[in-house]
């Protein structure tokens, strides 16, 4: 199953985060870009770790930030997809997108697919969810076989 389009004001709102990056946003900056109300975007800012998205009491959201809700929002895939050939230029080169085929049993693509609909998500999502918790067990070990591969795995933060 392929992953879902993103609408074209979506992607509109990808390019210009990721091609027209900025070092800071305004709370009203950051909810367009994202595509979401100031309050969801408060909201989302609180779950996480408010205090980070402050500066002397006032909302201010790094492009790391941003970027960060932005792939909570869209996956890899749909930001690639927004981004076309631009996305050489500002996502790590180990962020590309690859296709690979796979053969496994049928009650694994079962459970798969049951799991990936569960969680209202496309099977290359739930699949590409699941490897990074997998990324994050190896990812020392992977940086000396791999170079950059620990830049591809925190992106958009820092190592």
């Amino acid at each position: 199953m392929a992953h879902t389009l993103v609408s074209r004001a979506d992607e509109q709102r990808i390019r210009a985060l990721f091609l027209a990056r900025k070092p800071s946003y305004r709370m009203s900056e950051a909810a367009r870009l994202l595509g979401m109300s100031r309050g969801r975007l408060e909201r989302e800012a609180k779950a996480d770790h408010a205090d980070a998205y402050r500066v002397n009491g006032r909302w201010c959201f790094t492009w790391r930030q941003v970027a960060y809700l932005a792939l909570r929002r869209w996956s890899l895939a749909e930001i690639h997809d927004a981004l076309g050939a631009d996305a050489v230029h500002v996502l790590p080169s180990l962020l590309a997108m690859r296709t690979l085929t796979v053969r496994l049993p049928e009650y694994l693509v079962r459970a798969i697919e049951h799991e990936a609909a569960s969680n209202d998500s496309t099977v290359d999502d739930w699949l590409h969810h699941e490897l990074v918790d997998f990324a994050g067990t190896v990812a020392s070990r992977m940086e000396r076989a791999i170079p950059g591969f620990r830049r591809a795995y925190f992106f958009p933060g820092k190592e």
